[in-house]
């Protein structure tokens, strides 16, 4: 599932002096590469520690946990940049995100499983990367609660989260070789064009760990003029159907987003879609709206996704109808710039044969170990963070 991604991305697309009154981009003083730590080049860290009581239900089933991340994803980073002649300069950005409630890594046998990249930048040529690296699909600051991989219907309902027999696997119930956008790719290159007129674009061209299949390609187009942002992708990825690789299926991802940020209002849409490109596969059609209400240390957040899809099938194969509608409501107090509390309650409303889960918490299954339809999962958390750097 994805993880917090949304401030490294939104300093990619837009520019800071465009958005000076912009509430997100406040949120971007954490990291050095933006915050003016590295100004003048050098090597800096910077990280987050983020713990909150988390409560799950679905059907019958219910969970209490400590659960790292419910706000911003726990993290150590380190962030680096020499200025080089003629406006040239390089940077790098190692990043790993971790669950601070036992220490351990958040994708064992990665290290740096956020950030792993090296690239040169200019203000003629634009940036290029290569390494690990955010994909170029639609910025994820459109959700409210920035696609955690907690308390985010975002991430759950909108990614397609559907529960099997055989485990949780994005958009399963549209076939076989249906998958979702990684929000990070290895083995990437990024372009990240100069913005010109309002307009930028990013294009990213990945390989497949296995060699036999293709990767990932894609592209985003976004503009920006006062305190309007817009943005549209176009992704392709591979999903092999076998080690061999030779019978992959090309999915292919479409998206349009809205952010409209006058600093204490924060309001967002978007529409994605989702096509398995196999004759039998069925289509995912996403719709969000979200909003950002910030007064002084109080922010209130609201954001609701409804998920529907056509020609979907359940875990035996039949031919269903299948939707969902996610909400999540939050709050945070800010304590300082680096410290806050949090709230959160949400829950996503199954329909017809949709087995969507939120937050990790199984649903009840029947003897055959096949998810039960028309549950609706819901959760809700207190946390605390702190942003250090």
């Amino acid at each position: 599932m994805l993880r917090h991604t949304w401030p490294p991305l939104l300093a990619a697309c837009l520019a800071p002096p465009a958005w000076a009154d912009s509430f997100l981009l406040t949120r971007l003083q954490g990291l050095p590469l933006f915050n003016g730590m590295l100004k003048n080049g050098g090597v800096a860290p910077y990280g987050t520690l983020d713990l909150g009581v988390n409560y799950a239900q679905a059907g019958g089933k219910r969970a209490w946990q400590l659960q790292s991340g419910g706000e911003w994803t726990s993290k150590f980073g380190l962030a680096g940049r020499e200025l080089l002649s003629d406006g040239w300069r390089t940077e790098f950005n190692l990043e790993a995100g971790f669950n601070a409630n036992d220490g351990t890594p958040q994708s064992p046998g990665i290290t740096f499983n956020r950030e792993a990249w090296l690239g040169l930048e200019s203000t003629r040529w634009g940036a290029l990367r290569l390494g690990r690296q955010l994909n170029a699909g639609l910025p994820l600051f459109i959700d409210p609660f920035g696609a955690v991989n907690t308390h985010s219907v975002y991430s759950w309902a909108g990614m397609g989260a559907v529960q099997t027999p055989l485990g949780v696997l994005p958009n399963a119930d549209l076939g076989p070789g249906a998958a979702q956008l990684d929000s990070r790719l290895g083995h990437a290159a990024k372009w990240i064009s100069p913005r010109g007129q309002g307009f930028n674009v990013e294009l990213l061209q990945a390989a497949s760990p296995n060699r036999r299949a293709p990767g990932s390609r894609g592209a985003m187009l976004a503009h920006l003029d006062g305190p309007l942002f817009l943005a549209a992708s176009f992704n392709q990825s591979w999903q092999p159907l076998s080690p061999s690789g030779a019978d992959a299926v090309r999915n292919d991802f479409y998206g349009l987003a809205a952010v409209y940020d006058i600093s204490r209002l924060v309001l967002s849409a978007s529409h994605t879609v989702t096509v398995p490109r196999r004759q039998e596969n069925g289509i995912a059609r996403v719709y969000t709206a979200g909003a950002i209400v910030a007064e002084k240390r109080h922010v209130y957040r609201l954001s609701a996704v409804y998920r529907d899809t056509s020609s979907a099938r359940d875990a035996d194969g039949q031919a269903i109808s299948s939707s969902a509608l996610g909400l999540m409501l939050g709050y945070d107090y800010n304590l300082s710039k680096r410290t806050g509390l949090y709230a959160r309650a949400g829950a996503i409303r199954n329909l017809g044969g949709s087995t969507l889960i939120l937050n990790g918490q199984p649903l009840p299954t029947d003897t055959r170990g096949r998810p039960q339809t028309g549950i609706t999962p819901v959760g809700a958390a207190v946390g605390l963070y702190h942003n250090y750097f």
